[in-house]
């Protein structure tokens, strides 16, 4: 994997030296399907959320969600909120829900930022075990690079870690492939 990572990284220097455009989409999608299906089971994670609540993976247990590490300060994740926005509304009927985890934010600015771009959905401040429990599904087995969403189905397995931006339509087919898992027994 460092390979691939490796030589993404110097075709995308290439590309930079030598003038021509890459989208942030096509980005994503190069890694987005380097990311095997890897783990039978989510990690188990507590939370506490930004409105002094609780979100944790016992709470989620038979629902689909995605674990989104993000920042105010990253253009990237800027980008995405509005798409994930849309998405938590249209696919909260069935139960999926987007879990943020703020990276390296302030909280103090972090409720207006979020209520700027209508966040609905619970978010919290990351911590070292939240991520190191996500972390260890990574290549190099911490979160250092954002933004980066965990996806688990309705079964509760791992079904993707992709880093990255991605695009409304790259997140709607990632629930849409939580949602059609079948609820573990």
């Amino acid at each position: 994997m460092n390979s691939v990572r490796k030589l993404f990284a110097a075709l995308l220097l290439a590309f930079g030296i030598s003038g021509m455009a890459i989208s942030v989409p096509a980005v994503a999608a190069a890694f987005q399907d380097s990311f095997p299906e890897i783990a039978e089971h989510a990690p188990s994670f507590k939370m506490k959320t930004l409105d002094g609540g609780e979100v944790n993976s016992k709470q989620l247990a038979g629902k689909p969600y995605i674990v989104n590490f993000f920042a105010s300060w990253c253009p990237p994740c800027r980008r995405e909120l509005p798409g994930m926005v849309e998405l938590q509304k249209k696919y909260a009927k069935q139960g999926f829900t987007f879990i943020g985890v703020a990276f390296r934010d302030r909280a103090s600015t972090l409720p207006d930022f979020l209520w700027e771009m209508g966040v609905e959905y619970p978010v919290g401040m990351t911590t070292p075990e939240l991520e190191a429990a996500f972390g260890q599904y990574l290549t190099n087995g911490k979160v250092r690079a954002i933004p980066v969403s965990f996806v688990v189905g309705r079964d509760g397995r791992l079904l993707k870690a992709v880093t990255g931006g991605l695009t409304k339509a790259d997140f709607e087919a990632l629930i849409l492939k939580a949602i059609g898992t079948t609820p573990a027994k």
